[in-house]
C-alpha cells in the first residue's frame, strides 16, 4: 500500500517537473505591425508560423497586433522582431529596409487604405 503512495507521488512529481521545465522554454509576445489587410495577414502568419522554434504566430488586423509563441531555446522577440521586418512590416521599433517594404503587393504598401 506506502508502495503505490510513492509511486503516484514520483508519477506527479514527475509530471509536476517536466511541464515547469517546458513552461520556462515557452514564451508569447506581442508586436505592434505596420500590416493593413488579409493579404498582410496571411503573408506574415505565412512566414512566422515556419520560422523554427515559433509554435503559433497569429495577426489581429483590429489592432494591427502579431502575437506568436516560440521556444525561447530556439529563438528570441529580438530574432522574431527582425523576422517580420525582413517581410517588408514594422514590428514594434524595428522598422523593415525600403526594398523589403516595396516587394510587398501593392494593396500591403504603407498608407494604401487610407
Amino acid at each position: 500500500m506506502t508502495k503505490k503512495y510513492i509511486n503516484g507521488f514520483i508519477i506527479v512529481f514527475f509530471l509536476f517537473f517536466t511541464g515547469a521545465i517546458n513552461a520556462q522554454k515557452s514564451q508569447t509576445v506581442v508586436f505592434n505591425t505596420s500590416a493593413q489587410c488579409g493579404m498582410c495577414k496571411e503573408r506574415i502568419e505565412e512566414v512566422m508560423n515556419f520560422v523554427p522554434g515559433v509554435k503559433y504566430a497569429e495577426l489581429n488586423l483590429k489592432d494591427m497586433s502579431l502575437e506568436i509563441q516560440f521556444n525561447t531555446k530556439k529563438t528570441t522577440a529580438d530574432d522574431l522582431r527582425k523576422r517580420v521586418a525582413a517581410i517588408g512590416y514594422t514590428a514594434d521599433d524595428v522598422e523593415p529596409k525600403e526594398e523589403d517594404v516595396k516587394k510587398l503587393p501593392l494593396c500591403c504598401q504603407p498608407g494604401a487604405h487610407l
